[in-house]
């Protein structure tokens, strides 16, 4: 039998959070749910008292005035409370401050709090799935107006109104008699339990079903994503991808109709509870009619109390279930934005290292990625001096960009010290530690914001336009630049502006060298973004940015062996450890495994010398 796992919060603790999170985004969301809540009570209380009083005056042979006063305290009663239960939720043209809007604005807050920790979350945990997996299911939260956190927040209103309208039946319908009232608990009860068992098992359901739904979403986003338009095409992929998409949505239907089910003999339960429940009141009060001890204005007010008080217990019970569901989720959605995070502040980075940088020093530092026994990076102990130029090389696995991401504290050290200046830098404020990298990755990304944007990675008000054009004339780009209309103005992408510029392989890599000379951090960072280059382009590319960057303490990672002659010093990893260290003279002397890697890869440069001395 499968364990079921503790919810890691109570539904009173879930309900409590969700009255802070109110206070906090909208506090004017009480005053709106309390003056719906009455309005709402009230207009239920007015249909089960006027026409009895009424009728009894008719029956009674009292005034025609009076039944006619009646009748308008009635209907001017009904329009009032209905038009201030309509305004306050916001039907029709939806006010601006109505709370229908309120509660969609609520969801979007709580939305931007998971994209906040999207953007925020401890890089090393976005490469486990099981915190995959927990982003997916926090994304249920805000599935839609009754799911979630929006969910409950309307829950908030609408158990509030019908308890407020239980209070105003009960004492009714007490008067017809106690067993009456039990019958209709014993119905609801019921019906609890039923809702409650099917709440349990679709909310199993719906785990399951995360991996499932995390698939779906990648290879959906991947079919409208255009940078994989080009394989898709050329090799056929189009096939593959729906086989795929069609597999994983055979799994979720399959489960999805088991969902249908459960709910399907829910509500028959509930259909068949209510017939029981509607014939025992009728039988009990037309009994009374037919004996004289009821008369027929106290049979409309009781048997429409009856339903008003069974519906609002229904609806209280239905929204306590609801509640839990809610709950389960919301829990899914707490779980991930309140994964920890490295803690923010620590001591600031001194001035002069935020300007010049200083001596970085690995101690016994081991890393291994989440789920794996093996390290990708073991007892590596060594030193990167002030304005070195460093190059770290080794074939594809070796643990040079793990060495990179820890370097850049996108990851922690499992074991070990990574020393900045003589101090951990863990010690340091995670933000202004970024501060002191410039990197270029392999994977270089473009944003649909425009040219300027995308190179000083801010906002456009605080952009530095001279700043930019400097750097991309330096980067190579500026002449490229210059042929646009809107020059550095011009969006990048066709994403949001139909405009928008597409740049090739070749301009996104010097437009990302530009990104790194504009932030003109003392340490620059270059991870293998030349893969797509062959070797001699990426030898040039290397020597002009090294150009650039004299003042800089600069580290070139690379499986090829293009930016090392011009290194004061080359660190080569195998199988997560440094196997050698030495200038490139001194390790082609060696005769090692670098001499070996330099010796394959070198008739490309010979090459290069041959042709440049054919000019």
């Amino acid at each position: 039998m499968e364990k079921k796992e503790k919810p890691r919060y109570s539904l009173a603790e879930n309900f409590m959070w969700m009255l802070r999170c109110i206070r906090e985004f909208d506090p004017r969301l009480f005053a709106w749910i309390a003056m719906n809540a009455v309005s709402t009570a009230l207009g239920h209380m007015v249909p089960i008292v006027m026409p009895k009083l009424i009728i009894d005056e008719l029956t009674g042979g009292g005034r025609v005035e009076r039944v006619v006063t009646l009748a308008v305290l009635f209907g001017a009663a009904l329009f009032i409370t209905n038009g201030i239960t309509g305004i306050s939720y916001g039907f029709g043209t939806i006010p601006s401050g109505s709370m229908s809007i309120r509660f969609i604005a609520l969801r979007i807050r709580f939305h931007a709090r998971q994209n906040l920790k999207n953007m925020t979350l401890d890089y090393q945990k976005l490469e486990d799935p099981e915190t995959l997996d927990m982003a997916q299911r926090a994304e249920r939260a805000m599935y839609g107006n009754y799911e979630g956190v929006e969910g409950m927040s309307r829950l908030v209103l609408t158990m509030f109104r019908s308890l407020l309208t239980l209070i105003g039946t009960v004492s009714i319908v007490v008067v017809m008699g106690y067993w009456l009232l039990l019958v209709t608990l014993g119905v609801l009860i019921v019906n609890y339990i039923v809702s409650n068992r099917a709440r349990i098992r679709d909310k199993q359901i719906a785990d399951a079903l995360a991996p499932t739904n995390r698939k779906i979403n990648y290879m959906e986003r991947m079919s409208g994503d255009f940078k994989y338009g080009k394989d898709i095409r050329i090799y056929s992929l189009k096939d593959f991808i729906l086989t795929r998409l069609k597999k994983e949505h055979g799994v979720h239907f399959k489960e999805a109709s088991k969902r249908q089910k459960i709910a399907l003999f829910s509500g028959n339960i509930g259909s068949l509870t209510a017939l029981v429940q509607e014939i025992a009141m009728y039988a009990w009060l037309c009994r009374l009619v037919v004996k004289g001890a009821l008369g027929i204005g106290s049979f409309l007010m009781y048997i429409t109390s009856i339903r008003t008080f069974s519906s609002s217990l229904n609806e209280l019970l239905e929204g306590f279930v609801s509640l839990q569901r809610q709950s389960a989720v919301i829990c899914d959605y707490r779980a991930y934005v309140e994964i920890p995070d490295t803690p923010s502040g620590g001591a600031p980075v001194p001035a002069d290292i935020l300007r010049n940088g200083a001596e970085i020093e690995f101690e016994h530092v081991s890393f291994k990625y989440p789920g794996s026994d093996k390290y990708a990076l073991y007892d590596v102990s060594f030193k990167i001096n002030l304005r070195e130029k460093l190059a770290v090389v080794g074939l594809n696995g070796a643990g040079k960009s793990t060495f990179i991401k820890l370097l850049m504290r996108l990851y922690k050290p499992e074991s070990g010290r990574i020393l900045l200046g003589g101090a951990d830098i863990q010690t340091y404020d995670r933000d202004e530690y970024f501060r002191l990298f410039s990197a270029v990755f392999q994977e270089i990304n473009t944003f649909a914001f425009t040219i300027a944007e995308n190179v000083s990675m801010q906002e456009y008000d605080k952009t530095d336009l001279p700043r930019v054009r400097r750097c991309l004339e330096l980067a190579g780009l500026m002449d490229k630049i210059d042929t646009l209309p809107k020059g550095v103005d011009t969006t990048m992408l066709k994403t949001l502006d139909l405009d928008g510029v597409e740049f090739s392989g070749g301009e996104i890599q010097k437009l990302a060298l530009a990104r790194a000379l504009y932030k003109d951090a003392p340490f620059i960072v270059l991870d293998e973004p030349t893969a797509a280059l062959d070797a001699l382009a990426e030898e040039r590319l290397y020597m002009e940015f090294d150009k650039l960057t004299r003042d800089k303490t600069a580290i070139y990672i690379s499986h090829r062996l293009a930016s090392t002659r011009f290194c004061d010093r080359v660190i080569l990893f195998e199988n997560g450890a440094i196997a050698e260290c030495g200038t490139h003279d001194e390790l082609l002397n060696q005769g090692g495994k670098y001499a070996e890697l330099f010796g394959v890869q070198a008739q490309y440069y010979r090459d290069s010398e041959e042709a440049e001395a054919l000019v």
